[in-house]
């Protein structure tokens, strides 16, 4: 199985997998960012700012083990493993979505030990 599946989330317009060393692994849609810019997500905290597609999300807050943030009228949300981390972008009226999406996604990768 490609990497790409892990960020095929319904809700998502972009989605991206990375190790935590911020190579990029898979992706979906048009997501652009450097590996520099992959190892801020991983060190993501709420007040954090995060770069994406040349657009700077603040991380607000985090469900559970998913740290989200705003911009306009776009989410971003971020789950962070042992190995790598899921990140996607969606609409704002579609954050719980990409919230329990990301959650479900990562699952098999946690039990895996990633």
């Amino acid at each position: 199985m490609s990497w790409d599946a892990y960020c095929n989330l319904p809700s998502a317009t972009s989605a991206v997998i990375s190790g935590i060393d911020g190579t990029q692994w898979g992706k979906k849609g048009d997501w652009k960012t450097a590996k520099a810019d992959n190892l801020k997500m991983v060190n993501a905290k709420i007040g954090s700012m995060v770069t994406l597609n040349g657009n700077k999300f603040m991380i607000v807050n985090k469900s559970g083990e998913v740290f989200f943030g705003v911009k306009g009228d776009n989410a971003v949300v971020i789950r962070i493993l042992k190995k790598c981390f899921l990140a996607a972008v969606g609409p704002k009226a579609k954050q719980g979505g990409l919230i329990d999406e990301i959650l479900k996604f990562s699952a098999s990768l946690e039990k895996g030990g990633y």
